[in-house]
């Protein structure tokens, strides 16, 4: 499993996560794990969609000018960072 190192963290920040982690009963590793897994789930969803959602409008859109576009060929979503 990857391993992440978080250099020049504040002090503020490092207290509030660990208020937080113990809040939620779980280490500091844990709860930041939770926060970076929630927040890359949160944020793939909403840009992709908003994608999807801009390029049908532009399909549709183009659909009567003339400009054909090929069909959208379905893909397995692959792994970014390897």
């Amino acid at each position: 499993m990857p391993v992440l190192t978080i250099r020049n963290l504040d002090e503020t920040t490092q207290r509030t996560l660990k208020h937080r982690a113990v809040d939620n009963n779980r280490s500091l590793e844990a709860e930041v794990r939770v926060i970076l897994q929630e927040a890359a789930r949160t944020s793939q969803v909403t840009h992709a969609d908003a994608l999807f959602t801009a390029a049908a409008a532009f399909r549709e859109a183009a659909r009567d000018t003339g400009f054909l576009l090929p069909e959208r060929v379905s893909v397995e979503p692959r792994e970014v960072f390897a």
